[in-house]
């Protein structure tokens, strides 16, 4: 009995103990929970830190790169020095093509040419060879350059082209100098020889598609009249014959954009047709006179819008002073016929009549050729101009003075209405014309009656003007900005 008591005794302190070790350990691992849970929070506010300190480092390094010219592209120098050694390796090359493909050909051409023109005058200040044999090694040495250009064409078609109108050039000259210094053609014969090689240089240019041949044979056929001429010409023949070279250059026009050939055809047109109406014209020859000006004229105006409207391009602006120039040459060539032996009377109405057909091309142009603003304020400015000169030439003293002062106004207000600049601004150069010549001229011709009526005027215009200017200030800056907006 004793001995069982003292196990059971045993059992309970068993128990007592596992107890106690039991909550002793709960309260251990809770201890330990604790720790942990501040060790955790710790770390979670240090990583917390960290995160700000990167967050702050990250805004800085932003900051930096907006007011800075990102000095950390280290890639970027590479880049443009790569791109600065492509530039210069493609200029040189550009400028070696240049030369190889252009410059040495043309010299080459031109030493050959001196070579052979040495060679024949050594033959002739020896008398080594005929006058007859001189003129068929020329016509030789041309033949063997133009079968060199045929038989490179198909590998090396620029030097072919070179050497093609290196031949032509030669013939021309060889064909000159058979008709000038020894008589072998007579002018008709000499006349067809060279139109021929004229019109076969014109149709090898189109199959080479090279404007420098194209060039080559105008040159040569514009030179004909003046290298065959005599003193008795034939002033309408030679008109004819220019006018079948310009409607052939107006055709060459509509298959190719070749502006340099119709401005030189253009220029050297009309230096013959005005240079000779100068020196040589006579009113006997006035009707003749205007209908070869005239088509002159239409076939010029033409081919500068030839390519344009086949290949429906703007005008470019070669085409526009091309324009230009035969517009004016129109004008001069006028005066010339009418105002030869006239009075001012017939000057002062060539001058309106082209003030007034300017004009009808400017409206026809804001009608037709809407996008052609340029060609379109060319017109107006032109016919602005030469209404200025009419009042000049039609009036004198205070008229001129008071007409230029309203054809300013006039305009002005045309600007206003319209709202564009380019008619304020003639206005005010106008303007600046007519005081000009009120201090300059009429102060010293005006008697003190005119002076007075002159100063209050203008000076009242002038008042006025500027006052609607400043009334309208605003909204005609508006505007402006507002074209320049669209127009960008």
């Amino acid at each position: 009995m004793h001995a069982l008591v003292i196990n059971k005794d045993y059992f309970s302190i068993d128990k007592w103990v596992c107890f106690n070790l039991k909550s002793l350990t709960s309260n251990m691992a809770l201890s330990e929970m604790d720790d942990l849970k501040q060790q955790v929070k710790k770390l979670s506010q240090q990583l917390q830190q960290v995160q700000e300190e990167l967050m702050q480092m990250q805004r800085r390094i932003n900051k930096s790169d907006n007011h800075t010219v990102g000095p950390a592209k280290l890639p970027e120098p590479a880049a443009s020095s790569a791109q600065a050694v492509k530039r210069s390796i493609a200029l040189q090359r550009s400028v070696e093509s240049f030369i190889g493909l252009k410059i040495i050909n043309l010299v080459g051409i031109v030493v050959l040419l001196i070579g052979i023109s040495i060679g024949v005058k050594y033959a002739i200040d020896k008398n080594l060879i005929t006058p007859f044999a001189r003129i068929i090694l020329a016509y030789s040495a041309s033949a063997v350059l133009l079968l060199l250009s045929f038989m490179l064409k198909k590998n090396y078609e620029g030097f072919s082209a070179i050497l093609f109108s290196g031949a032509m050039a030669s013939m021309y000259f060889t064909t000159y100098g058979a008709f000038t210094y020894y008589d072998f053609f007579s002018q008709i014969l000499c006349f067809i020889i060279m139109a021929v090689i004229a019109l076969y240089t014109a149709s090898r240019s189109l199959q080479y598609n090279r404007q420098e041949i194209a060039v080559v044979g105008m040159v040569g056929a514009y030179a004909i009249p003046i290298l065959i001429s005599t003193n008795h010409e034939n002033y309408l023949l030679l008109f004819s014959y220019i006018l079948v070279m310009n409607a052939g250059i107006l055709i060459i026009s509509f298959k190719r954009s070749w502006k340099l050939l119709n401005l030189l055809a253009l220029i050297i047109t009309w230096s013959f047709f005005i240079g000779w109406l100068l020196a040589r014209y006579k009113e006997a020859y006035q009707f003749y006179a205007v209908v070869f000006m005239s088509i002159y004229y239409i076939l010029f105006l033409l081919s500068a819008f030839a390519f344009t409207i086949t290949r429906k391009t703007r005008l470019s602006n070669q085409q526009l002073l091309h324009i230009l120039i035969n517009n004016f040459s129109l004008f001069i060539s006028l005066l010339a016929i009418f105002s030869a032996s006239s009075s001012n009377a017939n000057a002062a109405a060539v001058t309106a009549f082209c003030a007034l057909l300017f004009f009808s091309f400017a409206i026809a142009g804001n009608n037709f050729f809407h996008d052609e603003k340029v060609l379109n304020r060319i017109h107006y400015a032109t016919a602005l101009l030469l209404a200025v000169l009419w009042i000049g030439i039609q009036y004198s003293g205070l008229t001129i003075t008071m007409l230029w002062m309203l054809l300013a106004i006039i305009v002005f207000i045309i600007g206003i209405i319209t709202k564009t600049i380019w008619p304020r601004l003639a206005a005010i150069l106008l303007v600046g014309l007519t005081l000009l010549k009120l201090v300059l001229l009429d102060s010293i011709f005006f008697t003190a009656v005119q002076k007075i009526i002159a100063y209050i005027t203008i000076g009242t215009l002038l008042l006025v003007l500027s006052f609607f200017y400043q009334k309208f200030k605003a909204v005609l800056s508006a505007d402006d900005e507002n074209k320049t907006n669209i127009s960008d």
